[in-house]
């Protein structure tokens, strides 16, 4: 059944928007396409399968989830259709929505907008031109001649000169020869008007822009007629003039000059206010385009960030495959090791158990007993060898405990012999016994990354790696070059090698993650870091003296852990039984006989059986003759767990040992859910069989009721 927001989201595809191009995805979590519909032929977007990713059928939308925020809006993306969309990405509780639309009349728009923008500004240029002219002597030319003026110019120098074309009856008045000359002269030699020019000179240097008149005043001219002018004075766009009516003309000629005036005061008016309009128009469009400007910025800004963002996650993302690859590499080793080190541990307990059946019987014979001796010992070493590989080749949980940092060393460098080239020497100075509190694995994995560093740097040239371990006391005056600790005892472990050195630049980045100098295939950049987090966590510190040439010596403080070296016990007879009856089981042969041998000189009664399913029969048949049950882990048809599980249905109170030569084989929140007594890592010595059987044995009895 379709999901009713598939069905609104159909609806508004299909039939509000149906003229829009509208289409929509619903998207898991991983990316995953659930659902689609809309018009989605029409914005030639293919239709996905039920596997595909939105990233392949929409390009735009790779690297980009998960969101950080609710939602997420794109504007004239480009399809590899041409297509022209907008699109809108939102969260729908724990998956994601996608609505795309088609976008190119918006595109087209504004390229509209924009040519409307350009012819506009051409149009308002062209009337600042047409207002620039009226600046021009051309147009008061016009004008003053229209109007029967005639018109005085002050120069820079202070003196008029007759500008335009100057009306007819200027020839009458005085001094008309000097006026219609063109020269320039002062106010002084115009008798009519010399203190009107004073006056008007005064008044502008107070107020520039300021203009007044005269009032009238009577000239005669050569045959004696009154001739009446009245002048203005003008400062007007930067130029001072004199402007001298006269009044000689018809009454039919004032109102053809006022009519005049009149028109051209409209035109200049008209063209004023046409110029204003366009000026706003212009004003307002450029608002519109810095807006405009401001939001493809802003776009432009986002979109770089998110394609920033993309490539941040896209490294995020390759190196997260780095460390899953090693993960999965070191996964299928331990893989590998535990299957070897099971069957191992078998044949290792077959070996160790006869050794010291044959040391019991041996005690007339010196020379035999040496050798099963040093047998023996060579036994338990090769047993410690195959819980090393199990610890560098699983991940296990981290347990702090009291451990000889001098004991991990040794173990280290034992394993580095067999894959240290030859060409380069181990020197070794491990003068502490003091303990640290730490965990074992974890201690491993940091020694192992120094001395693999260091041998790295020598691998071509040779040379020689130095581990040095002693006790050292750390005071206040050290705290400068050794931040983060407090005074008091520490062990300091050094790695030191003669290979190339680290470069001064570089020093400071040495124990960032994925900071590395190697190759792409031969290192990941996690190994100081590593180092650097484990030893920090233990309240520790690491230092580093370098020197290109001469070589590196990385120096770990780990907080000495106040517990006394351990006192060599004196040797023990392990605890005899007293005639109990045992039920051994294990699909190896040999491991029973020796189990046999074994329980029956510690003093117990022992019955064996290879084969699990006829365990299960006998114990089901006879469950009131055995006091305890010891067990294998990995047997064919049921398994040690299956096993002890079915006999403790029928038998809740009988103790069980489960043994296995792999530690993952069951947890233990397992073994304590079943009910098992207690669990026995391959090989087991004589004295651990004892010990733990005489244990299982007296925890049974002093329950109550029995």
């Amino acid at each position: 059944m379709q999901p009713p927001i598939t069905s609104i989201l159909d609806k508004i595809c299909l039939e509000i928007f149906k003229g829009h191009r509208l289409a929509y995805f619903l998207i898991n979590s991983s990316g995953t396409i659930v659902q689609s519909g809309g018009n989605l032929s029409q914005l030639n977007i293919p239709t996905p399968g039920k596997t595909d990713k939105i990233s392949d059928i929409i390009i735009f939308m790779e690297g980009i989830l998960p969101l950080k925020e609710k939602s997420m809006d794109f504007s004239c993306i480009k399809l590899p259709s041409d297509i022209c969309v907008d699109a809108l990405l939102f969260q729908i509780e724990k998956d994601y929505g996608l609505i795309i639309w088609d976008s190119t009349q918006k595109e087209d728009y504004l390229t509209q907008t924009q040519q409307k923008c350009n012819e506009l500004s051409l149009l308002i240029e062209g009337q600042k031109n047409r207002m620039t002219r009226l600046h021009d002597d051309a147009f008061f030319g016009d004008l003053f001649q229209a109007l029967n003026f005639a018109v005085l110019e002050m120069n820079a120098h202070g003196h008029f000169v007759l500008t335009g074309t100057p009306p007819a009856w200027v020839q009458h008045i005085p001094q008309s020869a000097r006026i219609l000359s063109g020269m320039a002269y002062p106010e002084d030699e115009f008798s009519f008007l010399g203190n009107f020019i004073q006056e008007a000179k005064s008044q502008w240097s107070k107020h520039q822009n300021e203009s007044f008149k005269s009032g009238l005043w009577i000239e005669k001219d050569e045959t004696g007629k009154e001739l009446f002018f009245e002048a203005t004075a003008v400062h007007i766009y930067g130029r001072k003039l004199i402007i001298i009516s006269h009044d000689l003309h018809h009454p039919m000629e004032t109102n053809a000059i006022i009519q005049k005036g009149r028109e051209l005061a409209l035109s200049f008016h008209s063209l004023k206010r046409s110029g204003r309009k366009l000026k706003d128009m212009h004003d307002e469009l450029e608002i519109r385009v810095k807006e405009r400007t401001k939001d493809l910025e802003e776009a432009n800004l986002k979109l770089a960030n998110e394609l920033k963002e993309r490539k941040k996650v896209e490294k995020e993302r390759e190196e997260i495959s780095k460390l899953l690859r090693q993960s999965q590499k070191m996964e299928a080793i331990g893989t590998l090791a535990g299957g070897i080190s099971h069957d191992f541990n078998n044949i290792l307990a077959a070996i160790i158990g006869f050794t010291e059946l044959s040391l019991a019987e041996t005690k007339d014979n010196p020379l035999l007993k040496d050798r099963l001796e040093k047998t023996l010992s060579a036994s338990n070493r090769a047993k410690e060898l195959v819980r090393q590989i199990l610890t560098f080749s699983h991940q296990t949980e981290y347990e702090k405990k009291p451990l000889k940092l001098k004991q991990i060393v040794t173990e280290v460098l034992t394993l580095l012999q067999t894959s240290i080239p030859a060409n380069i020497h181990i020197e070794k100075d491990l003068k502490s016994n003091a303990y640290i509190l730490a965990d074992q694995t974890q201690m491993h994995q940091v020694i192992m990354n120094l001395c693999t560093n260091a041998w790295h740097s020598m691998r071509e040239t040779g040379g020689t790696l130095c581990l040095k371990l002693k006790d050292t006391v750390i005071s206040s005056k050290d705290l400068f070059n050794l931040p983060g600790l407090i005074p008091g005892r520490y062990l300091m472990l050094s790695v030191q090698d003669s290979g190339c050195g680290i470069k001064p630049d570089i020093i400071e980045k040495i124990f960032d993650p994925y900071f590395t100098t190697k190759d792409k295939d031969k290192g990941t950049g996690l190994g100081l870091s590593i180092v650097h987090g484990i030893v920090t966590k233990l309240n520790g510190a690491v230092t580093l003296d370098s020197q290109i040439g001469k070589g590196s010596k990385f120096s770990i403080y780990l907080p000495v852990f106040a517990t006394p070296d351990e006192i060599k016990p004196a040797k023990e007879l392990p605890p005899l039984g007293n005639n109990e009856t045992i039920l051994f089981v294990d699909d190896e042969p040999f491991q029973n006989e020796m189990a046999e041998q074994i329980l029956n000189r510690l003093g117990y009664q022992v019955v064996t059986c290879n084969d699990s399913v006829e365990a299960l029969d006998l114990f089901t048949h006879k469950k009131d003759r055995f006091d305890l049950v010891i067990t294998d882990m990995a047997m064919p048809k049921i398994t040690g767990d299956q096993l002890s599980e079915k006999i403790l249905e029928l038998r809740p109170d009988i103790p069980i040992l489960l043994c296995s030569g792999y530690s993952d084989d069951i947890s233990p929140e397992r073994l304590e859910k079943i009910g098992i007594t207690q669990y026995l890592m391959k090989p087991v010595s004589m004295m651990e069989l004892a010990k733990a059987v005489h244990e299982a044995l007296q925890k049974t009895r002093k329950k109550p009721g029995l």
